[in-house]
């Protein structure tokens, strides 16, 4: 099963779908203030050290799992229909959902009801 690819020229690693068997997280570092998250944008945020300085916790054998998150929520004002950009923590379909993990970097994609929109950590 194919569940994303690598982009050779942006040096990404691009996840087509959302069903993949196991999380796949990033690691995202500014100087001394750092992150773990993953494709549906589930992670936990540390400052030096993430035994002693959790900002957001992370529970990755609990239930639910990879959550919390970084969510960003939307939408439709005028169907009241309401999403997230990182597929989680809603999980409806999406018409095209793409994550790509870079270097210090993830960025989720999506498209719903003809709205698209992009979130960058």
């Amino acid at each position: 099963m194919k569940y994303g690819h690598f982009d050779r020229e942006k040096r990404e690693y691009v996840i087509d779908r959302v069903d993949v068997p196991a999380s796949w997280t990033n690691y995202l570092g500014v100087e001394e203030l750092c992150a773990v998250v993953n494709h549906t944008a589930g992670g936990y945020l540390f400052y030096k050290s993430p035994e002693h300085h959790r900002i957001t916790r992370f529970r990755p054998n609990g239930v639910p799992m990879d959550r919390p998150g970084h969510y960003l929520y939307l939408r439709d004002d005028d169907t009241g229909e309401y999403w997230s950009v990182s597929w989680q923590p809603c999980g409806k379909d999406r018409t095209d959902y793409r994550c790509r993990h870079g270097l210090s970097y993830s960025v989720y994609e999506c498209r719903r009801e003809g709205i698209e929109a992009v979130q960058t950590l």
